[in-house]
């Protein structure tokens, strides 16, 4: 084991990482015995109490034990697993907690953002080829295959979360873009029929797939509903009477902002529904109404995948949540 001390983390910790780093890497199987105290003491010059405490930090997670008469030992074998995601949100930030939850201790997440560089998707995915037991993914683009996973295990890899290419290949748990709007659109139909006109606030710049927007239109169609999709929402657009589909939480913020200023109210004069859940959405003016998965669901399920290896391919559910914005 190769381990050099910084200052930024306590020396417990460092030597408790490098002995699961070494046992991730097959340098001590399962079963196998470990460097004594006195070993690793000497080796890194650190005290006997340090070397002990690191053993303990790896016993409580269940990755080593120790008995009178074989000392220190290998009990689990540490199953490390990559998490790419696409950027940091909070409903993303639910999908990691509720992997770690459902994940017994000696599993180590290590956690990526991609950001939706595809430069930075590969080079991830390149550096991270033969050192991970599992591959939880959430790929460049949702219409578009990324090639790089082909350099991967496929028995090892699930994609998360986007999905419309074949992946036949692999385990998955996606969400669905396109026609699951038209459903949750339908079922809260009769709430959006308070209103005069629905626009639809889709940013010039964004990731959501552009392929739900005929579904919009259908909807709009089908139900006779005066409709208008634009890149930006201005002061202009909220009028009494519009109810507003929103992608981007930060165009929440300005739809609020200028309702309050307007002396609207949210469910009454102007309705309003985001994409993607989360916490702050039930307190924001009583509750924002919200198109979303169940993210930590999609966190259990690739939980499963991780700890059975069964070839998981599902879809979760898209629902609309009524809350009283709309």
């Amino acid at each position: 084991m190769e381990l050099k001390f910084t200052q930024q983390i306590s020396k417990v910790k460092q030597l408790a990482d490098a002995i699961s780093e070494a046992i991730s890497n097959n340098e001590y199987r399962e079963g196998e015995p470990l460097p004594s105290i006195n070993r690793l003491s000497k080796m890194y010059n650190v005290s006997r109490d340090t070397v002990f405490k690191a053993f303990g930090e790896l016993k409580r997670k269940g990755v080593v034990d120790s008995t009178p008469t074989k000392g220190y030992y290998v009990c689990n074998g540490i199953n490390k697993i990559l998490l790419l995601l696409d950027i940091y949100s909070p409903y993303k930030c639910e999908l990691h907690q509720a992997l770690t939850q459902n994940l017994p201790l000696n599993y180590k997440i290590d956690l990526y953002f991609h950001d939706y560089n595809e430069e930075k998707f590969n080079k991830i995915i390149l550096d991270s080829v033969g050192r991970y037991n599992a591959y939880l993914i959430m790929n460049y683009c949702n219409d578009r295959y990324s090639e790089i996973l082909d350099e991967l295990d496929a028995n090892k890899v699930m994609l998360l979360d986007f999905g419309k290419f074949e992946k036949e290949r692999f385990a998955y748990v996606c969400q669905g873009f396109d026609s699951t709007l038209y459903d949750c659109l339908s079922d809260g139909v009769e709430l959006f029929r308070k209103y005069k006109k629905l626009v639809f606030v889709y940013p010039d710049k964004t990731e959501h797939p552009s392929s739900c927007i005929p579904y919009f239109e259908q909807f709009c169609r089908d139900f006779r509903m005066d409709y208008e999709i634009v890149p930006v929402v201005g002061e202009e657009k909220i009028e009494a009477g519009t109810a507003l589909l929103i992608v981007k939480h930060a165009d929440l913020i300005d739809v609020v902002k200028t309702v309050r200023r307007k002396r609207y109210r949210l469910g009454k004069e102007v309705g309003v529904v985001v994409f993607n859940d989360e916490p702050m959405l039930e307190i924001i003016d009583n509750g924002i109404a919200a198109i979303s998965t169940d993210f930590r669901r999609m966190g259990e399920v690739a939980a499963g995948f991780i700890r059975t290896k069964k070839k998981i391919q599902t879809y979760i559910p898209t629902t609309l949540i009524k809350r009283p914005s709309l």
